[in-house]
């Protein structure tokens, strides 16, 4: 009897073993357990839990021993890092997910953004694949194998695995060097190979960013020149993808139609060309795709997308950044008038208080979609944009119950006419198809996604439900996707922000959501961020709210050749003259109409 129980305690830890199992990595003190109080496993252990949110550069290899050891970074498990507990949220709601998924699937995708924004064009090209997808944006290999060995992937039983990994270690690679990046990308492999021995494996090649001639560029070309060193393709069932060919011109520059302004994200053909490759390596081991299906609802949550947690005013929509929805950033995430506290922190520069500028973490991807209030003036002046917006809060409650239109977004909108900002009179173009209706002009010059957030969460619309809120926004957040790295589907969730935060607070009120108007002339970066935003609101669907309308005035602006319709603008690229408004109030009042008609049945 004695045998037959110290034979079941060494199977249940045999089996316990294997559960967590983990490779042994380059850097001896990690495997000793020197440094990282848990190597594997989940949930994480209160010391764990406190070890890992510690900035991530406080837990590289070496740091323990006060050593630079960068040689080690991309290939020693480390958990990533956004401020607070955001990164570990987010790896914690996709440990839900692969659980909720547990047993055979067919497809596991394993990587960084890149990998996180398949969407829904993955399931438009493989809509027969029961797919699990674990990317997380701005993940490292360290990262990866983090997640790997801490749940990200227990229970799961794929068929076949894509890793894509290694853009963001370009960041690092003037420390660490090429040929460590190389091998971190290896080292992935290696723990989907220990963890999944029958799987089919396929590395793709970090696709080219940037141009030729940038490091970051450079960088990437000497990387998969030394990921074919390493010869990865000749271990069993791993095949290795190389797509830079398909995603460059002959002189190496980037295939435009193919990427995001921000030259390192792929558009939806993008993704397309990326399928097409995948495909033929796939259906060798999972049979037929099957062909298009019709992309997800945007009402669904994303696989692999965890929900973060709400505001504080349980009528706010969830914002994805947990250090703010938490009220970790912000001290009154809602509520009109503003406390002391409040109004000292918005007189601070608005880029101090971006998200992650609290953890000195560059997150442009944030920006678009967390609450913040603009800042006009500098120094000792006053905050110019908090009063005009409590002098907007004063005329929307003096409407009251009887406002039909509310006009919401920056200087297009500002430039109707009427607003209590400039007390400039309502323009023609309005007031010739829409004088019966009573109108208030929220619009503040310069406004972005993230400043109508906030003015939403900060008494806006508090105790009114327009008939119709006109919403047009975007065109401001343009600027910052080639030049901070803003991604164009951001601005878009941005925006979807705006819309689920007017439903929420102003149930009754229908929505007329305007696509970003041309900017600047074709070829122009604006101009193509422009359309990339458009492209992205579009494939939200967000008119599959019956609440919802969606405007695309967009023609109505351009030449036939593609260039902007100059009359239409005063200053020939942004803001509109008196054609450019009686272009778009014609555009506008069928859905204007509709709306009231049917508020007033």
């Amino acid at each position: 009897m004695q045998c037959i129980r110290l034979s079941l305690v060494a199977l249940i830890v045999a089996l316990w073993s294997q559960d967590v199992s983990a490779l042994e990595y380059a850097y001896a003190p990690y495997n000793s357990g020197a440094m990282d109080p848990q190597r594997t496993g989940w949930p994480l252990t209160d010391d764990e839990r406190a070890y890992v949110l510690k900035a991530e550069f406080e837990r590289r290899p070496g740091s323990e021993a006060t050593q630079h050891k960068p040689d080690l970074w991309p290939v020693t498990p480390s958990a990533g890092f956004w401020g607070g507990t955001a990164w570990l949220d987010f790896h914690a709601g996709l440990v839900k997910t692969a659980e909720a998924a547990k047993g055979p699937i067919d497809v596991l995708l394993v990587g960084d953004s890149i990998t996180q924004q398949w969407g829904p064009t993955w399931a438009k090209n493989f809509p027969k694949w029961k797919t699990v997808n674990i990317g997380i944006g701005g993940d490292k290999t360290q990262n990866v194998l983090w997640r790997l060995d801490h749940g990200g992937v227990a229970g799961l039983e794929p068929k076949a695995c894509v890793l894509l990994i290694g853009n963001n270690n370009m960041f690092f690679t003037p420390e660490t060097g090429i040929e460590p990046a190389a091998r971190g990308i290896k080292a992935c492999l290696d723990n989907l190979r220990e963890k999944f021995p029958e799987a089919a494996i396929v590395v793709v090649k970090i696709f080219p960013a940037h141009a030729p001639g940038n490091a970051f560029y450079e960088d990437i070309q000497k990387t998969n020149a030394a990921l074919d060193g390493l010869n990865l393709g000749a271990e069993q069932n791993v095949q290795v993808l190389d797509l830079t060919a398909d995603l460059v011109n002959a002189d190496g520059t980037l295939r435009k139609e193919l990427y995001s302004p921000d030259n390192i994200h792929l558009v939806p053909a993008g993704y397309d060309l990326y399928a097409a490759r995948l495909r033929p390596l796939l259906e060798k081991v999972l049979g037929p795709a099957g062909s298009a299906a019709p992309p997800a609802s945007p009402a669904e949550q994303p696989a692999g997308q965890p929900k973060p947690k709400a505001a504080a005013n349980s009528r706010s929509p969830e914002y994805p950044y947990a250090p703010y929805a938490e009220g970790r950033m912000d001290p009154q995430l809602t509520g009109w008038p503003l406390s002391v506290a409040e109004l000292a922190y918005v007189q601070t520069g608005e880029y101090t208080r971006k998200p992650g500028h609290e953890s000195q973490k560059h997150l442009p991807e944030m920006w678009p979609v967390v609450p913040t209030a603009a800042r006009w003036g500098e120094g000792d002046v006053s905050n110019i944009w908090i009063d005009h917006h409590g002098r907007i809060i004063d005329q929307v409650k003096i409407a009251g119950s009887g406002l039909d239109v509310l006009l919401l977004g920056d200087s297009i909108t500002q430039g109707w006419g009427g607003s209590p900002i400039d007390r400039m009179p309502v323009g023609e173009a309005w007031q010739r198809r829409f004088r019966d209706l009573r109108t208030v002009n929220a619009g503040i010059g310069g406004d972005r996604t993230e400043n109508v957030l906030w003015r939403l969460e900060h008494g806006l619309v508090d105790g009114v439900s327009p008939k119709a809120v006109v919403l047009m926004l975007g065109v401001n957040n343009a600027p910052l996707v080639a030049a901070n790295g803003v991604p164009p589907g951001a601005v878009a969730q941005g925006i979807e922000l705006c819309v689920k935060n007017l439903r929420l607070k102003c149930p009754r009120s229908h929505v007329i959501v305007v696509k970003v108007l041309p900017a600047f002339e074709p070829g122009s970066a604006t101009h193509e961020a422009v359309a990339a935003i458009n492209e992205a609101i579009d494939r939200l669907e967000l008119s599959s709210d019956t609440s919802v309308r969606v405007v695309d005035a967009s023609a109505k602006f351009l030449k036939a050749d593609g260039g902007l319709n100059a009359a239409a603008y005063s200053d020939g690229h942004l803001h509109l003259s008196a054609e450019g408004y009686a272009l778009l109030a014609e555009a506008l009042e069928p859905a204007i109409r509709a709306v009231i008609a049917g508020a007033g049945a």
